[in-house]
């Protein structure tokens, strides 16, 4: 018997390619071959908890409120969480305490850091899936690159066609991990989700 283990990324592979279709030729071959597909899905918040709690050794309710944060950040991708637990390191927002003897971090610090570029390419795509009022939400905001609740207001009394509530939609921009919102400002959580809305 031979076994042979390979790997892609289903938003990277072209449904009628050479992969798929050597793939599905192994499947009908007659032979006895069995393919298996093994699809690894986005943590949980809850996992990338349990992820967090293993990784430095500490209980789960002292790694929740990192949790939330890193999942917001990443979407629960475990490539992009690696690599933003390596950002927050490197950056001394997370640190190894003498002291306490365990990890220790920032949260304020970590929540205004800014996602990674595969992270912004992940929700770009997102953004095509989000309704209407949000997306012409979205275009408005990125012309001043934030926007503060006052100027929300000042805009909504202009009735815009598309955007009936533009508070309603940017809070779900929030939810997404499309804008952050710090106090009264909104801000895109990378450059990238800008130019792509504007």
């Amino acid at each position: 018997p031979l076994l042979l283990v390979g790997s892609f990324r289903d938003n990277e592979v072209d449904p009628d390619g050479s992969l798929m279709s050597q793939l599905k030729n192994m499947e009908e071959s007659g032979r006895n071959i069995n393919v298996g597909r093994l699809v690894v899905g986005e943590l949980s918040e809850v996992g990338v908890n349990k992820m967090l709690s293993h990784k430095f050794c500490l209980p789960m309710r002292h790694t929740l409120k990192l949790a939330r944060l890193v999942h917001l950040k990443t979407r629960g991708n475990p490539m992009y969480i690696i690599e933003f637990l390596r950002s927050i390191i490197k950056r001394n927002m997370m640190t190894f305490s003498v002291k306490e003897r365990r990890w220790v971090w920032d949260d304020i610090a970590i929540d205004i850091h800014m996602i990674s570029d595969g992270v912004a390419e992940l929700l770009t795509r997102k953004l095509q899936q989000l309704p209407l009022a949000v997306l012409e939400t979205l275009k408005i905001t990125s012309c001043f690159g934030q926007i503060n609740t006052t100027a929300i207001q000042l805009l909504d009394l202009g009735q815009f066609e598309f955007v009936p509530d533009m508070k309603k939609a940017l809070e779900l921009a929030v939810e997404e991990g499309i804008m952050e919102k710090a106090g009264h400002i909104y801000a895109f959580a990378h450059d990238m989700l800008q130019e792509s809305t504007y």
